[in-house]
């Protein structure tokens, strides 16, 4: 009788576990498609606030100081992508205060992933990294002038 009860015992141990289900075999979804398109530059944002253009107004987004800075990134469907914009040149002047001026325009290209709502762009540099929010795509840099604090684009 003894052996009969472990016997059972052990079919259905064995039973209970078959019957188990598990999402380790579930499909990847591939949302690659929201990450797909082309993007305007809409940000270059700095820290301390500026007023390059001295209409009075400081702003932390150079966009709104100098007309000069554009920029466009297009992602593709075959897993590359192209970004153009123009170089923005900074110069520390005194008091907190800097100097901007735009450069030549940098054209750059390679191949991207996407996972859990994170574009990386590869290229001939190490990765670049920027955060999907819905039609937005935003690189943090976090960086104090004369460096940047982010780079905003906007799907188009």
């Amino acid at each position: 009788m003894l052996l009969t009860k472990k016997i059972f015992l052990s079919i259905l141990v064995v039973l209970i576990t078959l019957s188990c289900s598990s999402d380790d075999n579930a499909p990847e979804t591939d949302d690659s498609a929201l990450v797909i398109g082309t993007y305007s530059l809409a940000a270059v944002n700095v820290n301390p606030a500026q007023d390059q253009n001295d209409d009075g107004t400081a702003s932390t987004n150079l966009l709104d100081e100098m007309v000069c800075i554009t920029g466009t990134l297009t992602v593709n469907t075959d897993r590359s992508w192209r970004l153009n914009v123009v170089r923005i040149n900074v110069s520390s002047i005194t008091g907190g205060q800097f100097f901007f001026s735009c450069g030549d325009p940098d054209n750059s290209s390679g191949t991207w992933t996407f996972n859990n709502n994170q574009l990386s762009l590869n290229g001939s540099f190490e990765p670049t990294i920027y955060l999907l929010n819905e039609t937005t795509l935003t690189r943090q840099i976090g960086e104090n002038l004369p460096g940047f604090q982010s780079v905003v684009f906007t799907k188009n």
